[in-house]
């Protein structure tokens, strides 16, 4: 299955860049050569030496801070590290969620029982500390639409804790119904079957929201990136008539 969606650029000054990453482009150096790379793509802009102050997984879509030189990559990355950067998700769940808000305050560890090396799982015994603020935004026939703020920055977070709440994330290879769902896309990459298991190709989760200092006016600014198109149509076809 073929993806051709390039990067677009949300802002762009001397000093920031806020880049709407699509699903299926990888932040940084691929294992296939045929993978598209957002490094590779601000390259191309001009960007010899990109600097990432976040990233996403492969599969999550939306904004992505870029700063365009060491100076402007220290104050963000300063303010990454102290909390004061806002990043938001909205997801798509798996089942109605009964509550409309919720804390997810559950440490991250390694699960050292799945195949899958890179999958994380809540451990109470020497997991890390992470927390993540769910809000209802819409219930559909049988899934869920959340918006996500992670406090802290673990690997596969969000992807974690709604898999620990009951939710996954619709789509999720690793932390949805069987993590070998992902050791198969590694090596057939997506095929029918696996969509007709998942219901979408890659997981649903968009970073929509981000808030941040500018590194040089020290305003603060706020950026938005609209959903895709296969998270709109998911919702689309599986809205309760009627309802919001």
């Amino acid at each position: 299955m073929q993806h051709r969606e390039s990067p677009t650029a949300v802002f762009e000054d001397d000093d920031l860049l806020v880049v709407d990453k699509p699903a299926h482009v990888v932040c940084h150096s691929a294992k296939k050569p045929e993978h598209p790379t957002l490094v590779a793509w601000l390259r191309e802009r001009g960007i010899e030496v990109p600097r990432l102050i976040n990233r996403l997984d492969r599969e999550t879509s939306g904004l992505i801070i870029v700063a365009k030189n060491e100076h402007a990559a220290k104050i963000l990355g300063k303010q990454l590290l102290r909390g004061e950067i806002t990043k938001q998700y909205v997801a798509i769940c798996c089942r109605e969620l009964i509550q409309d808000r919720c804390l997810i305050d559950k440490p991250i560890g390694f699960d050292r029982k799945s195949a899958v090396y890179t999958k994380r799982v809540v451990d109470e015994s020497t997991g890390k500390p992470s927390v993540t603020e769910l809000v209802v935004e819409r219930r559909l026939r049988g899934f869920t639409v959340v918006r996500l703020t992670p406090r802290t920055g673990r690997t596969h977070q969000l992807r974690v804790h709604m898999a620990w709440l009951g939710h996954p994330i619709v789509g999720d290879k690793i932390y949805g119904p069987d993590d070998h769902w992902y050791l198969r896309f590694i090596e057939q990459g997506v095929t029918g079957e696996m969509v007709k298991e998942l219901l979408l190709s890659r997981h649903a989760l968009h970073a929509d929201f981000v808030a941040l200092r500018h590194p040089t006016s020290r305003q603060r600014c706020e950026f938005r990136a609209e959903l895709p198109g296969d998270m709109v149509a998911f919702i689309a076809q599986h809205a309760v008539p009627g309802a919001h």
